[in-house]
């Protein structure tokens, strides 16, 4: 004979697990708080979301969070890498950020409106840009991400960034 719940709540021994996690967290013994839902969307490839830029004391205006969070972390001590993001032959003035991560970001302003129209990601401190997001037509959405998938210090690949 087996045993049914009759209040039509019956999801098996799943609903037994819930109750238990749930009756856990009131107790106050729960290591964190429940929630429900999915949970937060999953970073895939563990690269900053690349939306819009802007920077400063104000929010970002839509750069993300990601670039908003870098802007928090000073340079890495005795960092220092020289670029050319607009592809002239000349080294273009940098701003250098840390990542948090033990990286650094190279973010540079290349038509002088005071946000950054590159931003290098050097995830090593190796002095090799690994990739950088660009915004070519300076409306302050990125279009491309490239990366160097060999690691010589030349960026191999452009991926579009659809959602500029």
């Amino acid at each position: 004979m087996s045993t049914r719940n009759d209040d039509d709540d019956d999801l098996g021994p799943w609903s037994e697990f819930g109750m238990a996690l749930h009756a856990l967290a009131e107790s106050g013994d729960a290591p964190v708080e429940p929630h429900s839902g999915l949970g937060d969307r999953p970073d895939l490839d563990g690269l900053p979301p690349v939306t819009h830029s802007g920077l400063g004391d104000a929010p970002p205006a839509g750069i993300g969070e990601a670039l908003h969070e870098v802007a928090r972390y000073a340079p890495p001590k005795g960092y220092h890498n020289r670029v050319d993001a607009d592809g002239d032959g000349h080294f273009d003035k940098a701003t250098y950020l840390g990542d948090g991560h033990g990286g650094a970001e190279i973010l540079v302003d290349l038509n002088g409106d005071g946000q950054p129209d590159f931003i290098g990601h050097d995830t090593n401190l190796d002095n090799r840009v690994d990739f950088a997001e660009y915004d070519k037509n300076h409306d302050g959405f990125f279009e491309k991400r490239m990366y160097d998938d060999n690691g010589d210090g030349i960026l191999d690949r452009t991926e579009w960034i659809h959602d500029s």
